[in-house]
């Protein structure tokens, strides 16, 4: 879409343009020429989604299953992952599998945490990867190990992401 003002993205979103909803969205999420807004951003995001825009189901997912501007919600979280997984965001099949793996908003289930282990580590990037990056997707590092270092190896592995993708802000 490029480079838009805000003002100019506010006035497309509200006529119902699903590409500057997204967009918008997502300076609201991120904090781009706006102050962080994850109530704007949520809402924005589902105009988005509604308006048949594939990305904004993957940023409503990490909206809901880490809570911002909204409680907690992993099973609200799931049905946004999963649409976003049909896309092949290979970040919302590390979440799926994570909250399968875990039983967050499901029922627990190894086999299908597996699945979505496997499409994460199937992506080229991932074969690319350090050790600790490596066993963080593949979940080993969640067995027998506290929720804890499960958060502060994801710490590591989001910066890893921030420094690839040119966005210091950006939580994936």
């Amino acid at each position: 879409m490029g480079i838009i003002s805000i003002d100019n993205l506010e006035n497309l979103a509200k006529q119902g343009n699903g590409e500057a909803q997204y967009e918008l969205g997502l300076r609201y999420y991120r904090g781009i020429g706006v102050d962080v807004d994850y109530e704007k951003a949520r809402n924005l995001l589902e105009s988005a989604v509604n308006n048949g825009v594939n990305g904004a189901s993957y940023y409503l997912g990490v909206i809901y299953y880490n809570g911002k501007g909204t409680p907690t919600n992993h099973a609200k979280a799931k049905e946004y992952f999963e649409q976003a997984e049909k896309a092949n965001n290979v970040f919302s099949s590390y979440y799926l599998g994570k909250l399968y793996y875990w039983g967050d908003g499901v029922e627990q289930n190894l086999e299908k945490a597996n699945e979505y282990k496997a499409k994460v580590l199937a992506k080229p990037f991932f074969s690319n990867q350090d050790t600790d990056t490596k066993n963080f997707y593949s979940f080993t590092d969640f067995e027998g190990a506290s929720r804890t270092y499960a958060i502060n190896l994801q710490k590591k592995v989001q910066n890893e992401f921030s420094s690839l993708f040119g966005n210091e802000n950006n939580q994936f």
